[in-house]
Parts: C-alpha cells; sequence; structure tokens
C-alpha cells in the first residue's frame, strides 16, 4: 500500500514519515512460539521506540519507565500467549496516560476498513468497502457513505465523479457512521469544492524527532509553519475550486457516532469548526493523535502516536471526540436528517433502512487501561 494514513509498516525506521488515522484492530494471528523471554525483549524495545517516538517527550518518558518497572518486577513473564502480554503492556500503557491508538499488538493488526478484496483473517468477515455507496438518495439530496479513507485512486477517482456529476444538489449527506480512519486525500476532493475562500482548517504536530529522521508529512494540501523547536507544525489548508462550485452552497450533514474515529473525527471538527456542516449522531470516538506501526522482536508490533491534530484556535478530540450537533441514536442519524430536508417521515424510514451500514456503528471498545 501506498503513503497512506493508514495503518502500515510506516514507521518502520528510517523509512519515510507516513501517518496513520486508522484505529487498528487485533489480528487473529498470534505471534509465533511464544516465550517469556520473547516477551521481554519486546517490551525492552518498544519502551526505547516509545520514548523516541510518541508525541509528547514527557509522557513519553512516563510510559518507559513503567514498562522497564513492571519488566524489571517479572510482571510480564506470568503471560503463556503472545496476545496477553499484549493486552497486559496496552493496559498499562494506557493507565499511565489514555490514548486512542497507542496499542501493542500479537502479530500484525487489522486497521478498520480494509478494502473488502482483503480476504479475512481466521474467523473475521470481510471488511466493507471504504467507499460504500454514492447515490441520490431523495430528489436533490447526495448520499455518500466512507468506512475508511484509504486514498486509493480508484475511490478518490469515483469520489470526484460523483460529487461532479451531482453537483446540482441541495444537499450532501456524508456518512461516517462506520468509519475508522485513514488519510487526507479524500477530503482533499471534498474541501475545494464545498468551501468558497482560502483557509487553515487543521493544524498538525509532529514530534520533531520522527520528521526529522523521516522527512515531512506525505500530502500536498500540508503546509509547515513556525513551531515550538519541539515539534513541526503543518496547517492543513483549503485552495477552493475557481471559479467555485455549486457544493460550496449546499447544505452538508455528517452522520457519526461512536465509532467515528481518527482521519473521521478530522473531518468531523473540519465541519463542526468552520460551521460548514451540521454533525447528527453520536460523539465520534476521540482518537486525535496520528502515527504509525513499529515492528517489535518476536512477531509483535505496536502502533505509536507521534503527531497530534487541532482544530485552529482551539483543542483536539483525543479522548473526548466530536460532539455533534443534533445528538440522535446513530441508526437514527439519517433518518433525522431526512425529515430535516423535508423527505415524509414513511420515506425517510424506507430510505434509512435501503442505505444502512453494513459496518457496526457501535463504539469502538477503547484499549484496556
Amino acid at each position: 500500500m501506498n503513503i497512506r494514513f493508514l495503518v502500515t509498516a510506516g514507521l518502520m525506521a528510517l523509512a519515510p514519515l507516513t501517518m496513520a488515522q486508522t484505529i487498528p484492530e487485533q489480528a487473529d494471528a498470534q505471534a509465533a512460539a511464544y516465550t517469556p523471554e520473547i516477551g521481554r525483549e519486546a517490551v525492552t524495545k518498544l519502551a526505547e521506540e516509545i520514548e523516541a517516538n510518541f508525541v509528547f517527550a514527557d509522557i513519553a518518558k512516563l510510559y518507559g519507565a513503567r514498562l522497564r518497572e513492571q519488566l524489571a518486577a517479572g510482571a510480564y513473564d506470568i503471560h503463556t500467549e503472545a496476545s496477553a502480554l499484549a493486552q497486559a503492556v496496552t493496559a498499562d500503557l494506557q493507565t499511565v496516560a489514555p490514548d486512542g491508538h497507542l496499542r501493542m499488538f500479537a502479530g500484525d493488526p487489522q486497521g478498520a476498513g480494509q478494502p473488502s478484496s482483503t480476504p479475512p483473517t481466521g474467523n473475521r468477515p470481510p471488511a466493507p468497502p471504504a467507499m460504500e455507496q454514492a447515490v441520490m438518495i431523495a430528489p436533490g439530496i447526495a448520499f455518500v457513505r466512507f468506512n475508511a479513507f484509504m486514498g486509493d485512486p480508484k475511490i478518490l477517482k469515483d469520489f470526484t465523479t460523483f460529487l461532479d456529476a451531482n453537483q446540482g444538489a441541495k444537499t450532501l449527506i456524508i456518512d461516517a457512521r462506520t468509519h475508522g480512519g485513514g488519510g487526507l486525500d479524500e477530503m482533499d476532493v471534498l474541501f475545494p469544492r464545498i468551501f468558497d475562500t482560502p483557509r487553515t482548517v487543521m493544524v498538525m504536530d509532529t514530534r520533531a524527532s520522527v520528521a526529522e529522521q523521516r522527512g515531512p508529512l506525505p500530502f500536498r494540501t500540508l503546509f509547515r509553519v513556525d513551531a515550538p523547536r519541539e515539534y513541526h507544525r503543518f496547517e492543513h489548508r483549503v485552495s477552493p475550486n475557481s471559479p467555485s462550485s455549486p457544493w460550496a452552497r449546499a447544505k452538508i450533514y455528517y452522520l457519526t457516532s461512536g465509532r467515528s474515529a481518527s482521519a473521521a473525527e478530522h473531518l468531523a471538527m473540519v465541519l463542526k469548526g468552520t460551521g460548514r456542516g451540521t454533525l447528527v449522531g453520536a460523539t465520534t470516538y476521540g482518537a486525535g493523535h496520528y502515527g504509525g506501526l513499529r515492528e517489535l522482536p518476536g512477531g509483535f508490533t505496536v502502533f505509536i502516536p507521534y503527531g497530534r491534530s487541532y482544530y485552529p484556535g482551539g483543542q483536539g478530540w483525543e479522548q473526548v471526540g466530536v460532539a455533534p450537533d443534533i445528538a440522535v441514536a446513530p441508526e437514527r442519524a439519517l433518518v433525522k436528517v431526512l425529515a430535516l430536508e423535508g423527505v415524509a417521515a414513511a420515506d425517510a424510514e424506507r430510505l434509512s433502512a435501503m442505505h444502512a451500514p453494513t459496518g457496526s456503528m457501535q463504539r469502538r471498545r477503547p484499549a484496556a487501561r
């Protein structure tokens, strides 16, 4: 897979800097031939990697100290399975300082929203496609659902074609209730069409030691600006289409749930902060620190956040999520929006059922603490 926000091996040593804003899920596969000695080696390396790469250097030291304390006490030697060790280590890290992305995995994690062509692992069912639907759901009302922002060229082309073919619509509904995260590319298709003035829509601070070793973030809409020496700061900027798109005058609704995470929250914060869209549903998951994977000894991996995102002049959404403008049960969010747009109640119910997500809208389980 190319350079993306998605969960990849993007933080491997000396690799170009990538960004992952997808919440990874534990794979069914386990690290092979696990022994306590392998576990100690993996955790020792993990402490070093977190201290060198975690976005906040002071918290990184606390994480490292906790892991070494547990190693010295033999706390991890009781585990006989790789998955049990990974869960225990993750719980210890989350006890020090909760983070929506920071996790240790036995084997390779599976990112939410992988393409449906990816074969399932073990008993895991295939994930729905990254862009699951793009239709005119009712006269004048366009509807698109994303399960992830994969940055796939075909999806970007299809999304562009859909927007340009239906730019006379009065309303755009973006369904992110099953959205596990991803990158900026899909947003960079959308933003030039829905905004009519240039603006900065997000600030992203990457730990300087990581950025200096691996280079700048790989997105053309990110521009580096001055920052404290411990960070490389980038602004996510919008350059509107010229002439402005008819979408700049359309209503926009963004459907959310507790499963909407990472890059889905990036878009939620932009729409809410700028007032350009109305969020309908439930408060999002609360994972605002982007990062990537590192390999550890024994077949383990760890997702380490090395940057944070926040709306200009405001706060981020780590641990708190982005609250909706209209709070309703996620399952009822599409019905609510269609009713607001004048669709008859019976038709709104029918359309909501017809266009229901195949993925879960349930709040994802936080990492153990």
